[in-house]
């Protein structure tokens, strides 16, 4: 856990990487970047050259454009009370440009208002709320959104130390809105930006739309209603309440090995994009060449197989291919899971009530309480650590001594609080 302003591996830190390699590493999967189907978003703070090169960060991010509007929607149901949530998706590399980029597709609002002053007990017992959205999306946390109304588009002291503390990956962003009816705005803000200072900035993103969503001809639309934006390409604003399109946002993927390198920042001029320029494709001639090939294999194919079943004068039978499921982990295994969630919820209780004992807002029987819930949770997990046996492996191995660094970690900060140890 975290010990007052120092950056430590906390449950929302982990969340950052998924479920990822034995080695803490994120993963990430293999799709093409989809700029064909999205529109980039520039702040207009760029002076007199608002199509001019976009600094976005380690990783080009996307949102998409659902996402976008469940945001608006939670922002706006109470525009003068602080509302956050969320933001799930997941890590891609395109094999075309080796760029790499991440895709916000999911949003968790919570259901409290943010305190301005202190504002890590709430997100953190909003996390803990939050892990079965998590659990079932299957992605990374990507960030999280929060709403100003009397502070306008700035980050809050607050917000900076809640970005450094537990939104520090290359891939990850905090997302600021102002609810004004008159003039909403907004921003991206990228605490790992290269450029000193650039995290206080708004950064530019691109708008992510299903292959259904985008019209054959004129004008895209855009979920987008902030004033301090402008697009790269034509837009139109579609109702708050329009029906999302159908299909997929999210592209489609293979896995690709988690890294740890992180890549260089990703400066993009794409003022009308026209992404085949960055991003080369095969030229028309070579791909007419292999569609053919294609089409002749399948011809080939297909008459050799027919001529042979008529030779044969039977019928050939057919054969359905078994549904292949995964198989289900053994018992000791989904035990040992079991007890390691448990814990690192006890871990986040824990965690809110030591940022509310830092305060001075409780003493320490609440205090210890939230110590002998996660002491209790870790003594289960590490009794089905050991009743693993042969069904361990090297990821369950490294879950266990992550969560025993965090338990340390906790430990540390209950005995420098001077409470008591409850019996």
């Amino acid at each position: 856990m975290t010990n007052g302003g120092k950056t430590g591996d906390t449950p929302l830190r982990h969340a950052a990487r998924g479920q990822g390699g034995a080695d803490g590493s994120a993963r990430h999967h293999r799709a093409v970047l989809p700029v064909d189907r999205s529109v980039l978003w520039t702040p207009t703070r760029d002076p007199g050259d608002p199509t001019g090169p976009a600094e976005t960060g380690p990783y080009e991010l996307f949102m998409a454009r659902s996402a976008i509007r469940q945001i608006d929607r939670h922002s706006e149901a109470d525009a003068r009370e602080s509302r956050f949530g969320f933001l799930l998706g997941r890590l891609y590399r395109c094999p075309e440009s080796g760029v790499h980029y991440s895709v916000a597709d999911h949003v968790v609002p919570a259901d409290e208002r943010v305190s301005e002053d202190a504002p890590d007990p709430f997100l953190l017992r909003a996390w803990a709320d939050s892990q079965d959205a998590f659990r079932e999306h299957g992605g990374v946390l990507i960030g999280w959104y929060h709403t100003h109304y009397l502070l306008g588009l700035m980050l809050s002291e607050g917000d900076r130390e809640m970005n450094e503390r537990y939104f520090g990956e290359p891939w990850q962003c905090c997302v600021l809105t102002v609810p004004d009816p008159t003039r909403p705005m907004g921003g991206v803000f990228r605490p790992s930006a290269a450029q000193a200072g650039a995290e206080g900035e708004p950064a530019a993103f691109r708008e992510l739309l299903a292959v259904e969503g985008v019209p054959p001809s004129g004008p895209i639309p855009t979920a987008v209603r902030w004033k301090n934006y402008v697009p790269d390409r034509e837009v139109r604003q579609e109702a708050a309440e329009a029906d999302e399109a159908g299909g997929a946002e999210a592209p489609a993927f293979e896995v690709v090995q988690p890294s740890r390198v992180h890549p260089a920042t990703v400066t993009l001029v794409l003022p009308d994009n026209r992404s085949e320029h960055l991003y080369p494709r095969l030229p028309l001639r070579r791909r007419t060449i292999l569609w053919l090939f294609a089409v002749v294999a399948i011809a080939i194919g297909g008459y050799v197989g027919g001529m042979r079943i008529f030779r044969s004068g039977e019928e050939q039978p057919v054969v359905s291919a078994p549904e292949q499921r995964p198989p289900l982990p053994p018992p000791e295994v989904e035990r040992f899971l079991a007890a390691s969630t448990t814990l690192e919820e006890g871990m986040l209780r824990y965690e809110e009530r030591r940022q509310d004992f830092d305060l001075g807002r409780i003493g320490c029987e609440m205090l210890a309480s939230g110590y002998s819930a996660a002491d209790d949770a870790f003594i289960a997990m590490a009794g089905s650590y050991a009743g693993l046996g042969a069904a361990s492996s090297d990821s369950l191995d490294a879950e266990y001594e992550r969560l025993v660094e965090e338990m340390n970690r906790l430990n540390e900060h209950f005995d420098a609080s001077g409470c008591p140890r409850p019996d």
